[in-house]
């Protein structure tokens, strides 16, 4: 007898949908290239997301492709042959844009790569340091919460030393964005790119890609001249001529104004905090169970995601296997350096709820005594409503 017929997608991304973004697909379609309604629609939305990043100043597009595609194309845009890129690489997303930089014929210095600066924010100083070594480095790229680790790094810090240093900085905000303040304007940011499918609970296939101006003088300068990575094509026919440089998805495009609608009706204080309280709650979850989360502390720790070390003598996979098909709950591993080592529960968007936390922590504690761990599911609970009150 099946007694688990719920299914739960506690991931750090892609996440669950909720019911309003889903009924957001079923919309009627029209054709996007043809349809003024469509492009005023689209403007909606851009407008949301200017005051959901704090961007009143910056240009900003929604593109059709996964959010790799923004952070493709914010390197590709950026970066010349030969070009020194800063990359901080405390985490494998953040890791993992040396790649990109490299693609295009740039030269990536690397910081915060060794293994204890994984288990914590990039400390700001590190990049002063390196910045004043490397005065021809104009590109700094930051991942804002780098989720394979959990790891959140502090925006605001980071972006005061890249200004005084004059140079850009490129953020990956894709498991930030609607769970944690960005205020692009105030900070400095130069280009940030998020994603539909974490936070934000839609489908995977939009990614979000603002540009301050100082980096379009830049994208100027630089001249890239491929096509479907090219902002200067989308500044130059969608934001002069308003036609969109290529085949967008309306009903994409919908799924991501009803989430966002989402986050404006309950209120951002309200988004966010919520946010803290899950984080907090995981953390008390993780030590009634007795495991141990991978940041170094909880401030290291993002709002969005949760990541713990895998128990001695347990197999990872099997043990998400085996919670998946018991229990109807799908939990994440980890990528890199880090498969094998980390599991992680995400609490995003809707995720970061008490019905979720509760649902996440009281089956990984089952799951736990099935492998013949010692696990109090009471314990779990009481971890969690605590702070909940």
């Amino acid at each position: 007898m099946k007694l688990y017929t719920d299914r739960f997608i506690l991931t750090p991304g892609p996440t669950g949908i909720p019911h309003c973004v889903r009924m957001a697909l079923a919309r009627e379609t029209t054709n996007p290239d043809l349809d003024p309604g469509f492009l005023s629609e689209y403007d909606k939305v851009r407008s949301m997301l200017r005051d959901l990043l704090g961007a009143r100043s910056a240009s900003i597009y929604i593109m059709v492709g996964e959010a790799i595609l923004g952070l493709e194309a914010a390197i590709a845009n950026l970066v010349k042959p030969g070009d020194r890129v800063l990359v901080v690489a405390n985490g494998v997303f953040g890791e993992g844009f040396a790649d990109i930089v490299k693609a295009y014929r740039g030269a990536p210095i690397l910081v915060g790569a060794s293994d204890e600066e994984w288990r914590r924010s990039i400390e700001a100083s590190t990049i002063d340091r390196e910045l004043e070594r490397s005065k021809d480095v104009s590109i700094v790229t930051l991942v804002h919460c780098d989720t394979p680790s959990a790891i959140l790094n502090d925006l605001r810090s980071v972006a005061k030393v890249v200004k005084e240093h004059g140079a850009l900085l490129v953020v990956d905000a894709v498991s930030s964005i609607g769970g944690v303040p960005i205020e692009f304007d105030k900070n400095g940011v130069d280009v940030l790119i998020g994603g539909s499918q974490k936070v934000l609970n839609a489908p995977a296939g939009l990614t979000i890609i603002a540009i301050s101006e100082a980096a379009w003088e830049a994208i100027d300068r630089v001249n890239y001249s491929g096509l479907y990575l090219n902002l200067r094509m989308w500044r130059e026919s969608l934001d002069t001529h308003g036609v969109f440089p290529y085949t967008m998805s309306d009903v994409l495009t919908y799924a991501l104004e009803e989430a966002l609608k989402a986050l404006f009706n309950e209120g951002l204080d309200s988004v966010y905090g919520r946010h803290l309280m899950a984080r907090r709650a995981s953390w008390r979850a993780l030590e009634a169970l007795g495991l141990t989360p991978f940041p170094a502390s909880i401030n290291d720790s993002s709002p969005t995601v949760t990541a713990f070390l895998t128990p001695s003598g347990i197999n990872d996979g099997e043990l998400r296997n085996h919670l998946w098909r018991k229990y109807g709950v799908m939990l994440a591993g980890s990528w890199g350096r880090l498969q094998g080592r980390v599991i992680r529960v995400g609490h995003m968007g809707v995720q970061a709820s008490r019905t979720h936390l509760l649902i996440a922590y009281t089956t990984l504690a089952k799951a736990l005594r099935d492998f013949g761990r010692e696990a109090s599911v009471s314990r779990v609970v009481d971890a969690i409503e605590s702070e909940l009150s």
